[in-house]
């Protein structure tokens, strides 16, 4: 395969005019090729906001007791967990829709009438996580172990409107090949982000004060990514039509997030904080802080990965697909490995340089997370097949299978803390990596008698 054609599959469309502002790095981007750019915008964009959130969770962690670092990780973690309704209902549709020119005006129309469901969805998630808190507080006199649980609800339906707009204005920026714009805007996210960690840190060091660096540092990049794109007003007959075009496999995919949630990297320390309390949500939160960046990889691949699928498929058919979602997985396997070999490695030192010392503890719980996330990356290429080939269904029975099988595992390791609980996550990817691989082959064995 050829450097050109290893280019083309990672661009989320095609060269098209485009909007205000004129690009970024033009004249390096004429040297070096703009399709080529793209992929080192994606990159940084995730590289950028990746290392903003570790940092932030650094300096968080080293000024925050554990309870309150704690609730700050399962914050995060309940954030994630309704999102992934957002990202399967809304964002994986949007993504998936092949448009031959992504910036004319009737895209753009289409493209604002997923901004404007993306942004009700959003505020609906967040009033969703607000009511929950609220029906724990009328009954923690009956569940006293619960009430803990109350200031994470908080801040999660705090900062969720915010972070779904943020990320929403981040994939409309890939459609319309203004790759250039999300990084610029994932710099924004890093400056305030971290500059709001180190005063929440100095001045009110509490979970509350962390939360509001995420929400200001997504409202932070996401405004000025809508003065770009600037979303028409909502129109009901294209909102309509997009819920009644793609309201089958949006409700299979939504279904299918909810046993993901009980075993995704991002989320499972909801389920370890319910079953062991605060300071083992404060404890996951740091191992899982230094291993985080291999899944803010994956990210960065994902972000051209599900739109060049989807134009391989239409443009090559099913050996298209194939070659994509291979190349995918070699360079997930290469760029993530890379980094959790070196973490695995050097845990020791990383964690006490990263925390003070303050999780001296958890270095076995790094190397085991380490492997679990390679695993988890090679599940996205898989994931991305069976969503490319409308395969909801079936993508909701493996995840079901993997989630009772996650259930098991982790109550059972629970006995041995954290690092049975990492080490319970390891075996869960494993074990659903192995369901994917099935699941790809009876699906493309229909596809192939069609």
């Amino acid at each position: 395969m050829t450097q050109t054609s290893l280019q083309m599959g990672l661009v989320p469309g095609p060269t098209a005019r485009q909007p205000f502002p004129g690009r970024i790095l033009a004249p390096i981007e004429r040297r070096i090729g703009r399709l080529a750019m793209a992929r080192l915008y994606s990159v940084f964009d995730q590289g950028a906001s990746g290392l903003a959130n570790i940092l932030a969770l650094a300096i968080l962690g080293r000024a925050l007791p554990i309870e309150q670092f704690g609730a700050l990780g399962m914050m995060i973690g309940l954030h994630y967990f309704v999102a992934g309704f957002h990202r399967s209902a809304i964002v994986l549709p949007f993504l998936t829709v092949h448009q031959d020119d992504p910036t004319s005006e009737s895209s753009h129309a289409d493209s604002s009438s997923w901004w404007w469901l993306a942004a009700i969805g959003g505020l609906l998630l967040g009033a969703a996580l607000a009511t929950i808190a609220g029906l724990i507080h009328l009954f923690q006199e009956g569940v006293p172990e619960a009430a803990w649980l109350i200031q994470p609800l908080l801040l999660a339906a705090f900062v969720t409107p915010a972070m779904l707009a943020a990320e929403f204005t981040r994939r409309w920026l890939f459609q319309i090949a203004r790759a250039d714009l999300v990084a610029l805007f994932a710099f924004v996210y890093f400056c305030i982000l971290v500059g709001s960690a180190i005063i929440a840190a100095g001045a009110s060091p509490d979970a509350s004060a962390g939360a509001c660096g995420w929400a200001a540092a997504s409202l932070g990049s996401a405004i000025p990514a809508l003065f770009v794109l600037r979303p028409t007003r909502p129109q009901r007959p294209g909102l309509a039509k997009i819920i009644a075009d793609h309201r089958a496999e949006a409700r299979w995919l939504a279904w299918a997030n909810l046993p993901y949630a009980v075993y995704g990297s991002a989320t499972i320390v909801v389920l370890i904080g319910a079953i062991i309390g605060p300071v083992a949500a404060g404890v996951f939160t740091a191992a899982r802080t230094l291993t985080n960046p291999a899944m803010s990889i994956v990210s960065a691949i994902d972000s051209t990965d599900k739109p060049r699928a989807t134009r391989a498929l239409a443009e090559h058919g099913a050996a298209g697909l194939h070659d994509a979602i291979a190349r995918t997985r070699k360079l997930i396997a290469i760029a993530t490995g890379l980094y959790l070999a070196a973490i695995a490695i050097w845990a020791g030192p990383i964690t006490d340089f990263a925390f003070r010392g303050r999780y001296a503890d958890v270095t076995t719980d790094v190397r085991l997370l380490a492997f679990a996330f390679f695993l988890a990356g090679l599940n996205q290429p898989s994931e991305t097949r069976l969503i490319v080939l409308k395969a909801g269904r079936t993508l909701l029975q493996v995840r079901t299978i993997s989630a009772i099988f996650a259930l098991s595992v982790l109550l059972l390791s629970a006995r041995w803390g954290i690092a049975g609980m990492a080490a319970a996550v390891a075996a869960v990817q494993a074990f659903n990596l192995l369901l994917l691989f099935a699941a790809e082959r009876r699906v493309a064995s229909k596809d192939t008698r069609r």
